[in-house]
């Protein structure tokens, strides 16, 4: 339908009930020792709770005292067999206590006698609140309950709370949002809300309005006026209203919409009359457990019977009690002040959304609503969110788990279609510990470094990939292997021994011909394995739903990749960037294996450190034949510099075939340790070209190997002409960082290279594929756990 109403392809219910099994599933891949990226080389562990809806503020101290002595009293009481007078007086009711009735009216429901400057507000009697015990969720379905009927419609014109549909569902009722404001105020569109009551009350099915005013998510900042015009809409559909209105004194200067009075045809009307207003003291009391309640009110006592007649629940005298003490024990000023940590709070935030936005040149995160509340809702920018395969705030908030270990709540879940994600702000806390900092500034170096990844050309499918978590759609069904065309490139994708794992887990699998060739893998072999051989690459493209390669064909793909294709493997994103982007345009998502936290254990190798391991062995004993041959009776003296995967395996194949123990350069202190475990005997902390230059003089190494890079960054420079100087006549170097601009100075891709007192500096940009068996084997093997992972049927 038209009429300004957002219709969801998916029932709201399904919506959240996916978002929990789907939260539930990825956190089965997660513990407190999974490590998430920051930026600038930074390293977390553990995820990070943004997703729950407590506000973590303390109690006012008064309250605390107040909660002990009723505490005491209640324990006093039950020690003398009884419940005593525990209010002073006459016991209190089990029902509908009145002296709970009279603090709701008070103190929850000041604002509404109580607006503003200018406003008369309306008196709330203790005859028109009924309350609950524990929560206000419990008044919320019942009221909801004495409006449904079934295929009834109730709309909510600027979306709910995260659990809301189910609660709503259960009654047999379905939800229909309207579009709010399109700017970022994220307001309430009275047009829009107008038609959507016009359309409903046409088709025989609107029941009734919800709101969450001040807002639930987002909120939002409305003028009287403006609040006015949303009554007018409300009076004229002649419906009843229900406002959850559960964040009203955390938010300053909020006016209730119940409290005002609107012109109509008929004369002015009391909003107070129509709509029930529902909140609690969980959120700006700061009250938990026993001392929990929940209260509404409103002008329209038929109403209010037909509740009251539902509620089952009653009260505990104890409760009662506790409950009391809480309210009367919270002063005013508390409230003040709670909602000034709120807002402090919120300002940081956002002071750190426009230091992301700045760095980046550009408004990828926009905060939606107002700068009070507890929740953070951020519109991640909808263009650079389609290039990394997001397609829906859903896909967003599983990225966000997977790729930087934060729990959120997709605003598809909240009935909005944007583009965006809600964050609890105010107390992000650590999964799975009682202790820790704050991570407050944590969980945004864990969102900027997630946008700098995206940036590089990583993808949602991708973070999928390198965590081995199943897609969310199961959509890949067949996988296709490339023959690589690369120069000299000899490896292929996937060994038949891995194309068999794939065809047995309910895969088919497409493979070109002569693609393991070069690595002495036969066509015959793919196909005892189960593999379909097709002749050439657009046999590949036109069948399988996920493409994976070693190194990115040098044939152009956009005429041969389609819509809704995954392309796995090394993508060269610095170099290929436009290109993946166009792709992407297409709907096509490179995956890119440079950008896959390395997985250290022998079992789950990421490619990347598979084909590291193999290239710092390989590139050592390249540089030692080329020592040989120049100096055959001279003694191999090893430096290695960088101790990740590459350096590591250099050291280790150093100690195994050199004459003199190894001595390595590494930039941490943990690096000492894993050096010495592969067989250094000497080691360098903190490499600057000087120090090392002085190493250098001192250990005389004859062979250099430089292995010093992170992942998707430039290498730095390390051997500086000094260093070179300071090297024995004849000496080697072997750089395997040339193409992210090399450690040493005087190393060019793909060359050998000679300067002063005959040293040699030499690059090759495929160690791997001097060894193509070998390296095929440990690639496939990598490649093939991350694609069975994602594709799992889930």
């Amino acid at each position: 339908m038209s009429g300004g109403v957002a219709v969801s392809p998916l029932d709201p219910v399904e919506v959240a009930d996916r978002s929990d099994r789907r939260k539930e599933l990825a956190r089965g891949y997660f513990d407190s020792e999974s490590r998430f990226q920051g930026t600038n080389g930074r390293g977390y562990r553990g995820l990070i709770d943004a997703y729950h809806g407590e506000t973590g503020l303390p109690m006012d101290e008064n309250a605390v005292r107040a909660v002990d002595s009723a505490w005491a009293q209640v324990l006093a009481g039950h020690a003398e067999g009884g419940h005593g007078t525990l209010g002073g007086g006459s016991p209190y009711e089990k029902k509908q206590p009145l002296i709970l009735r009279k603090l709701a009216a008070e103190r929850l429901f000041t604002r509404i006698a109580e607006p503003g400057p200018g406003l008369r507000g309306i008196r709330v009697d203790t005859a028109e609140v009924i309350v609950s015990p524990y929560s206000s969720t419990v008044l919320l379905e019942e009221a909801i309950a004495t409006l449904a009927r079934p295929g009834g419609v109730l709309v909510c014109p600027e979306g709910y709370y995260k659990s809301a549909a189910g609660h709503i569902a259960k009654y047999g009722l379905r939800i229909v949002t309207t579009e709010v404001s399109a700017d970022d105020d994220f307001r309430i569109d009275p047009r829009s809300l107008a038609e959507a009551l016009k359309y409903h009350a046409a088709q025989g099915d609107l029941c009734g309005v919800l709101l969450t005013l001040p807002g639930n998510p987002v909120v939002a900042d409305y003028t009287v006026e403006q609040l006015i015009e949303i009554g007018r809409v409300l009076v004229a559909a002649d419906v009843p209203v229900i406002c959850d209105m559960s964040f009203d004194l955390l938010v300053d200067g909020h006016i209730p919409i119940a409290a005002l009075v609107v012109p109509s045809e008929n004369g002015p009307v009391r909003l107070y009359d129509r709509v029930l207003s529902i909140t609690g003291n969980s959120k700006a009391f700061n009250a938990f457990g026993p001392c929990k309640f929940g209260a509404a009110c409103t002008g329209n006592q038929e109403w209010l019977t037909a509740i009251r007649k539902r509620l089952r629940v009653a009260f505990q005298r104890e409760t009662t009690h506790l409950v009391r003490a809480t309210i009367e024990g919270t002063s005013d000023d508390r409230l003040v002040q709670n909602r000034k940590i709120l807002r402090e709070r919120m300002e940081a935030a956002r002071r750190s959304v426009a230091g992301i936005n700045a760095r980046f040149g550009s408004d990828l995160l926009r905060p939606l609503g107002s700068r009070d509340g507890m929740f953070l809702t951020l519109e991640f920018r909808a263009d650079v969110m389609a290039e990394a395969g997001v397609r829906s705030s859903a896909d967003l908030e599983d990225l966000l788990l997977t790729g930087a270990g934060i729990d959120s709540v997709a605003l598809d879940r909240t009935g909005s279609r944007r583009m965006g994600l809600r964050l609890n702000v105010i107390t992000p806390r650590r999964l799975g510990t009682e202790s820790g900092a704050d991570p407050f500034e944590e969980l945004f170096d864990r969102v900027e470094r997630l946008l700098e990844r995206i940036d590089a050309g990583m993808t949602y499918s991708g973070a999928l990939l390198e965590r081995r978590i199943p897609a969310r759609a199961a959509h890949v069904k067949t996988i296709g292997v490339l023959r690589e065309t690369a120069a000299r490139e000899r490896r292929v994708a996937s060994t038949p021994d891995d194309v068999l794992a794939l065809v047995r887990s309910g895969l088919r699998v497409v493979v070109e011909r002569a693609a393991g060739r070069e690595a002495c893998f036969e066509d015959a072999d793919y196909e005892a394995a189960g593999a379909l051989m097709v002749p050439c690459p657009k046999g590949v493209f036109a069948a399988a739903d996920l493409i994976t390669w070693v190194k990115p064909p040098a044939y152009e793909l956009d005429a041969l990749a389609r819509n809704g294709q995954l392309l796995v493997g090394f993508q060269d994103p610095v170099r290929r960037r436009e290109s993946i982007r166009r792709l992407s345009v297409a709907g096509v998502e490179s995956v890119a294996f440079e950008h896959m936290p390395p997985e250290l254990t022998a079992a789950r190798l990421d490619p990347l450190t598979a084909m590291s391991r193999i290239a710092g062995e390989v590139a050592y004993h390249e540089a030692r034949e080329h020592l040989h041959r120049k100096h055959p009776d001279h003694d191999v003296r090893a430096l290695v510099i960088g101790c990740g995967q590459a350096g590591l395996a250099a050291i280790a194949a150093a100690t195994v075939s050199a004459q003199v123990p190894t001595a390595a350069v590494g930039n941490r202190a943990e690096q000492l340790e894993w050096a010495e475990a592969h067989g250094a005997s000497e080691f360098l902390l903190g490499p600057h070209p000087d120090a090392i230059a002085g190493f250098i003089r001192a250990f005389e190494p004859n062979l250099v190997v430089c292995a010093a890079q992170r992942r998707g960054q430039p290498a730095p420079k390390l051997l500086h002409p000094g260093c070179l100087e300071a090297l024995p006549t004849g000496a080697v170097v072997v750089d395997l960082t040339a193409k992210a601009g090399g450690n040493c100075v005087a190393t060019q891709v793909d060359s050998i290279v000679t300067v002063a007192d005959a040293i040699t500096v030499l690059h090759r940009s495929n160690f791997p594929s001097l060894y193509p068996d070998v390296a095929s084997r440990a690639y496939s093997a990598a490649a093939v756990g991350a694609i069975l992972g994602y594709s799992a049927m889930v």
